[in-house]
């Protein structure tokens, strides 16, 4: 199985309340604003969509900054977000919806099954559907990453910026021994 393949039980964003989430970025970007992915989009938004790309586990933006950047192009300036995500839930076919706000998080528990639909002029939710947040399996790992659309219905209602710490990359993640010197601990 690849993990193109592998789905998630959505039983965790009911059971994981409030849905805590973690994104490194570069500390004077680290708000809500998600104007970065608007420029530069990403897998989930299109060019000119606000989002906030962040994951259910704080390893994963870590491995996602690790995979997708060069280590001598990595910022010094981090700092790692911690994000809250709350509401009273109904669990629908394919999304979690707050009946008071409106409010919609949709997910997809396989990452083959977001790219069907992701693929094409635009998302495909269900009509009148503008959700706040959508969770996708991580690439990486067996998680939940959950992009964020500050324009989404809802998003300010059940969205919050719970703590912003600096951040630095553990040195011994990039060695500088040639092969056969013995790493200083």
């Amino acid at each position: 199985m690849t993990p193109e393949d592998q789905g998630l039980d959505p039983d965790f964003l009911l059971t994981h309340q409030p849905l805590t989430l973690y994104r490194l970025a570069r500390a004077r970007y680290a708000n809500l604003s998600g104007i970065g992915a608007a420029f530069a989009p990403g897998r989930w938004n299109r060019y000119g969509e606000e989002a906030i790309y962040t994951s259910t586990e704080m390893a994963v933006p870590v491995l996602e900054r690790l995979a997708h950047t060069s280590k001598d192009l990595i910022p010094s300036n981090l700092a790692m977000m911690r994000i809250q995500v709350s509401g009273i839930w109904e669990a629908h076919r394919n999304a979690l919806i707050d009946p008071n706000t409106g409010g919609c998080l949709w997910f997809y528990r396989s990452i083959a099954e977001a790219k069907k639909a992701f693929q094409g002029p635009g998302r495909m939710f269900a009509v009148g559907i503008n959700p706040f947040a959508v969770a996708i399996p991580s690439v990486i790992v067996p998680v939940w990453n959950v992009v964020l659309y500050p324009r989404g219905i809802g998003f300010w209602q059940h969205v919050s910026l719970d703590s912003v710490e600096p951040f630095q990359f553990d040195p011994r993640l990039f060695p500088e021994n040639t092969p056969g010197e013995v790493a200083k601990e």
